[in-house]
């Protein structure tokens, strides 16, 4: 079994790449990048930092994941980068399975509740660039080891 935040981003990036409104607003296919190369196409997205705390009991074995997903535009002011970050607030609260690295035929974790926690809206240092940060928390259950 993996860890679930890794299961998150994966069912993340393959909702954020299948989407018919963000691939009219970012690019088709949609620019979803971990590590962003040096010189990119604006719009863009990007799997922002995370974090995963254990939420265990005496009935089951859970997770709560953060997840975040930023947001880059060039176009001036941040009309674009909010539209954007609309579309990926509603991708992001969506249900996902979410399966293990393995893709096994059955979920390897099951999504609990999905809460939308805060949208940033951010100038970048160089000016020009307007950032979205769109945070989630997920929680997960996963089966007893």
């Amino acid at each position: 079994m993996s860890d679930p935040s890794l299961a998150i981003q994966g069912a993340l990036v393959a909702a954020l790449k299948a989407d018919a409104s963000l691939r009219a607003l970012v690019s088709d296919p949609v620019r979803v990048y971990d590590r962003v190369p040096e010189n990119p196409t604006y719009p863009y997205l990007r799997v922002g930092p995370g974090q995963t705390t254990g939420d265990d009991n005496s009935c089951w074995n859970a997770s709560e994941v953060f997840a975040s997903v930023d947001v880059f535009s060039t176009e001036p002011g941040f009309p674009q980068c909010k539209r954007i970050a609309a579309h990926v607030r509603r991708v992001m609260k969506q249900e996902f399975v979410l399966n293990d690295e393995g893709s096994p035929p059955a979920p390897a974790f099951l999504l609990v509740e999905a809460e939308f926690i805060t949208d940033r809206f951010l100038d970048s240092p160089d000016g020009l660039t307007s950032h979205a940060v769109v945070e989630f928390r997920y929680l997960v259950d996963h089966p007893k080891n």
